[in-house]
């Protein structure tokens, strides 16, 4: 029930994350915006308050009830999630997202913090990939309803819906979801470990380090594609906005669920017999699943693209159990959540602060040199996505080779991965886990 509870936080934090990209074409058009200002919307505005907003929550969780941080922020989070449908210009959509951002920040690290009290650490890798299950929830049932709200009703109605249903998860955790005793700290170590202990922390250990980057580079391919993959299928293949948050929602969707899976339990069963395995299943994962992805995305076939894209986007959702699950072997129950926040600040202001922007500035240059004259002025909007247009394939095409660039960081995150897994091999935990 807990583990249930604390998924559904998790599923509503990663669509308030991805929410901008279910209905980017709709927002494109009305307020007439670009690709890099939809990459500023759905990553870096969200990115950077949510990242500089976690370790200060990460730290009230560390002295107050985890479920009543974790809940009350994500109340808040929803509220601003509602007011978005209610904004007429896209300053005040940014601002919207900047509350949304604020919230969302208590969703993963205090979580985190109470699983790894829930659970012994040879079981943590796969519990926290049972918590990370939520994400392949909302990839299915939120995309396809987001696209298909959106479709129907209008964008503004997503932003209505998603806001309510999040305030009613807060509300059922705020009533129902208990808090784990924290586990004793070592009689070794300091009681509790201050901020700069658990960044010292991260810093000194090769292997932390290592991951750190590994997680970040995937992070920063994730981001930057997510947020465009349904645009890709609009622009690219046609369809509307609740078709493309489908197939969105399929390849997302069911690539996390069997990756976070696989992640979690295969590498757990493979580091009994030798704990490389816990980081170099995710390591192999990414160096083979880049390519068959980058061949899904250039298949000029939707019914070839997407089976193939599934299959190498599964290897992308195998490493945060693992990650999670080494990052805590190494701290206190009273540091976990700062841990978390720590980590997760960094692979968030890299993945989704630099990631969407980035493949919004690639798009739309390349949009540009393929058009041949400007692109910005005479696409600008819904101009853009007129069937058959010389906007509309300059603008396929661009985004085609931006989501293509940016696949390859899975394939460099993959490459730290290895390196964190034969630093983890050789060195020993710096901290006892309890």
């Amino acid at each position: 029930m807990a583990l249930a509870l604390l998924a559904s936080i998790n599923a509503f934090g990663f669509i308030d994350r991805v929410m901008i990209a279910l209905i980017a074409e709709k927002i494109k058009a009305e307020f007439l915006i670009t690709d890099l200002q939809i990459g500023l919307l759905g990553g870096t505005a969200f990115a950077v308050v949510n990242a500089l907003a976690s370790v200060p929550i990460a730290r009230l969780a560390e002295r107050f009830k985890r479920t009543y941080v974790t809940a009350g922020f994500l109340l808040l989070a929803s509220a601003f999630t509602a007011f978005a449908g209610a904004t007429i210009s896209f300053f005040q959509l940014v601002l919207c997202r900047l509350g949304m951002a604020a919230g969302n920040a208590a969703t993963e690290a205090p979580p985190h913090s109470m699983i790894s009290d829930m659970y012994p650490p040879e079981k943590r890798a796969s519990a926290i990939s049972l918590f990370m299950l939520g994400v392949p929830i909302a990839a299915l049932l939120g995309s396809f309803l987001g696209g298909a709200i959106a479709e129907a009703f209008g964008w503004r109605n997503t932003f209505l819906f998603f806001g309510v249903m999040g305030a009613l998860i807060a509300l059922l955790c705020l009533i129902f979801l208990k808090e784990p005793p924290r586990q004793s700290v070592p009689d070794h170590a300091a009681p509790k470990m201050r901020t700069w202990d658990v960044v010292r922390t991260l810093t000194r250990s090769p292997t932390l380090r290592f991951l750190v980057l590994g997680v970040s580079c995937i992070s920063l391919g994730s981001f930057g594609v997510n947020t465009f993959l349904p645009a890709f299928f609009s622009r690219v293949h046609g369809l509307d906005a609740a078709q493309a948050g489908l197939a969105f929602g399929l390849i997302s969707g069911l690539a996390s669920l069997i990756g976070t899976l696989l992640g979690g339990f295969g590498s757990e069963y493979l580091a009994r017999r030798d704990r490389r395995w816990l980081l170099g299943a995710p390591a192999l994962g990414s160096l083979l699943g880049a390519p068959l992805f980058i061949l899904g995305l250039n298949s000029p076939s939707l019914v070839l693209a997407i089976p193939i894209m599934l299959i190498g986007s599964c290897t992308f959702y195998t490493i945060m159990g693992p990650a999670i699950a080494t990052l805590h072997g190494s701290l206190d129950s009273y540091a976990r959540a700062t841990g978390s926040a720590l980590f997760l600040l960094v692979m968030h202001m890299i993945g989704q602060g630099f990631g969407p922007p980035l493949v919004g500035i690639v798009s739309d240059t390349v949009s540009n040199l393929l058009y041949g004259g400007s692109f910005a002025a005479d696409c600008a909007g819904a101009a853009a996505q007129v069937p058959g247009s010389s906007c509309a394939q300059a603008s396929a095409m661009g985004l085609r080779y931006a989501i293509g660039i940016f696949s390859g960081f899975f394939m460099l995150g993959g490459l730290w991965l290895y390196l964190a897994a034969r630093a983890g091999h050789r060195a020993t935990p710096a901290r006892a886990a309890g």
